[in-house]
């Protein structure tokens, strides 16, 4: 009896050892989870107030990194210590699946997204059955997000998704999908998808997708994203997506032309005491409003109000930049316009304006100096013209040359950096007109060509027509025959051919003889002819036309820049005859005898037509010219 009630006392006493082991375990397992839960939602709060808090939500950012301040991350530390023993310990809990879920988002809050894959994806290889796998799902797509890995994010939801009716939480993975969808650029599947998910989801997650959706929309049917942006401003309670929401309503209706309605939207906005943040994009948006409404005196007075009011902003260096772009496109007023972009690339040097707003600048004072340079010359060729017994020894042909030269620069800052074709064409129709013998004619008549084959191709056939009849050796002529359709069969000697027809027509038509002698001076090359064409130029304007300056003009230059050919000889003697011998003045040596003209063959049969078809962009065009 007694053996007996020593073997119930000592199994009494050995359960309850068991038992308080048991519990004290169980304690020590629950408090480590208790702990770690209370610290995670702690810093969770923090996270998701930031988002709460975010003044510009966009599409764009959706997968930037959170960069919690260092005391957050610590926390973010602790939790995943405690974590890590619970699945020591206790993997085969049921608290185990949400201690991994802990671990990845404390990894993926720390923009450690290595972990944070890597946890999620063991959450779902390991309880596939738990009530936290579609969190996992969504927290993985999120996290492949961030590392820019958006086809593996699609991937996954493709491979792992649980498409039910009954899953309440598959709006999430739609949500991030569409999302994934946008960044890779299909942004119709995008728009798709998150109109699948603003279905079923609700509150605030919903207004976020709407806006989402109003963002998408915005290229491809602004109708659509006013009312995306619309619904969004009246769903959220939150003040800064309610006022963003509405900011944007108000661009979308300004886009679709009704400029009264964004009018009274932003300025109701203005008036109702919003953050000095939204206070200044509404600004801006106003006076963007005036502007394409056409109300450009508002505009003025907008864009000014917001320049001074709220400096070294970027809505700011916008306003000066779009004030510039006022000036130089509807008041033309280049030098305001030029000053405005200076104080755009100013402004706020981080903006992308600031970039634009230095090419402008550069392009603006490219134009002026050559408008100071063109006004300068043209008052010295006034005054030779007004003044011809004047005593200022300037070369008369290099004044001009340098006048189209200046003239030419400008029609092409007109066409290539500020838009305005008609006064690119103007400058060079002027040039071609009144300086058909500059150096810049051939590529004058090129630039027209090119201009108008997307205005007029009967214009731009009779330009490139004109540049081969006139300058037919010169590299522009290449092009444009390829234009025309015709093949290039010039010999090398068809500069001979040029100079027998010149010298056919000097007792006809001098004036005639000496364009085609200058087209072979401004050939590129350095042909023997060039000689014998300053030459003879000079001989027509001493023998011919009497014009003695003119002569003694070109004859200078076969002295100097062909001294040891045979008519620098001659020249010598008319130029300098007190240090020559007495002799005989020779006459103009004799033409060399005409050969037989090259053909210039057509092109097979339907090539000029579709030639024209060919479709050329401005882009291709002009680094074509460039590159000549």
């Amino acid at each position: 009896m007694k053996k007996l009630s020593a073997i119930i006392l000592s199994t009494i006493f050995i359960g309850c050892s068991i038992w308080k082991s048991v519990t004290s375990e169980f304690s020590a397992y629950f408090n480590t989870y208790y702990n770690a839960k209370v610290i995670f939602e702690q810093v969770e709060n923090v996270v998701q107030s930031r988002s709460l808090t975010e003044k510009f939500l966009t599409a764009e950012k959706f997968d930037s990194e959170l960069q919690l301040p260092p005391n957050e991350r610590n926390k973010l530390d602790d939790v995943i210590k405690k974590c890590s023993k619970i699945l020591q310990y206790y993997i085969n809990t049921s608290i185990a699946d949400d201690a991994l879920l802990m671990i990845g988002k404390s990894y993926l809050y720390q923009d450690n997204f290595t972990g944070a894959e890597r946890k999620f994806a063991e959450l779902i290889s390991t309880f596939p059955k738990s009530k936290l796998y579609d969190e996992a799902l969504y927290y993985l797509m999120l996290t492949l997000s961030k590392e820019k890995k958006y086809t593996d994010a699609i991937i996954s939801f493709q491979a792992k998704a649980r498409i039910e009716p009954k899953n309440k939480n598959l709006w999430k993975l739609y949500k991030i999908y569409g999302l994934a969808k946008f960044k890779l650029g299909e942004t119709d599947s995008a728009i798709y998808y998150l109109k699948l998910a603003s279905s079923q989801a609700k509150g605030e997650e919903k207004a976020e997708i709407l806006f989402y959706l109003g963002e998408l929309n915005e290229k491809t049917d602004k109708t659509e994203s006013a009312k995306f942006y619309y619904e969004a401003s009246k769903l959220t309670k939150r003040t800064n997506l309610k006022i963003y929401s509405l900011i944007k309503y108000a661009t979308q209706q300004r886009e679709l032309g009704n400029y009264k309605l964004a009018e009274r939207i932003l300025n109701d906005l203005i008036y109702s005491n919003i953050d000095k943040d939204y206070e200044k994009r509404a600004y801006l948006e106003l006076a963007r409003t005036y502007r394409m409404s056409k109300n450009i005196e508002l505009a003025i007075k907008t864009y000014t109000y917001l320049d001074t009011t709220y400096r070294r902003t970027e809505e700011s260096s916008y306003g000066y930049f779009e004030l510039a772009q006022i000036y130089e496109n509807e008041i033309l007023n280049y030098d305001s316009a030029r000053i405005f972009y200076e104080k755009a690339r100013l402004e706020f040097p981080q903006s992308e304006i600031s970039g634009e707003a230095q090419k402008k600048v550069e392009k603006l004072n490219e134009y002026a100096r050559h408008h100071t340079a063109l006004a300068k010359n043209d008052s010295v060729l006034n005054f030779i013209k007004l003044n011809p017994d004047s005593s200022v020894s300037i070369n008369v042909d290099s004044l001009k040359d340098q006048i189209a030269q200046t003239k030419y620069a400008l029609a092409w800052i007109f066409y290539t950096s500020l838009n305005k074709i008609d006064s690119a064409v103007y400058y060079l129709k002027d040039i071609i007109k009144n300086y058909p013998q500059s150096s810049i004619a051939p590529r004058s008549y090129y630039l027209l060509g090119t201009i108008y084959e997307d205005i007029d191709t009967s214009k731009a056939k009779e330009f490139f027509t004109q540049l081969v009849k006139k300058f037919p050796e010169s590299e522009y002529a290449l092009q444009a025959m390829k234009f025309l359709g015709i093949e290039n069969n010039f010999k090398k000697d068809s500069l001979s051919e040029l100079y027998n027809e010149a010298i056919s027509l000097i007792d006809k038509d001098p004036i005639k003889a000496i364009e085609i002698l200058s087209s072979i001076c401004n050939h590129n090359s350095n042909s023997a002819l060039k000689a014998k064409a300053y030459y003879a130029i000079g001989w027509i304007n001493e023998y011919k036309l009497k014009n003695f300056a003119k002569a003694i003009e070109h004859y200078s230059i076969v002295l100097n820049n062909f001294p040891n050919s045979e008519y620098a000889k001659v020249v010598a003697r008319k130029l300098n005859p007190e240090k020559e011998e007495t002799a005989p003045q020779k006459e103009l040596p004799p033409a060399p005898q005409a050969e037989k003209k090259p053909e210039i063959k057509p092109a097979p049969k339907g090539t000029e037509g579709e030639i024209e078809d060919i479709p050329r962009t401005r882009e291709r065009k002009r680094r074509r010219i460039d590159d000549h």
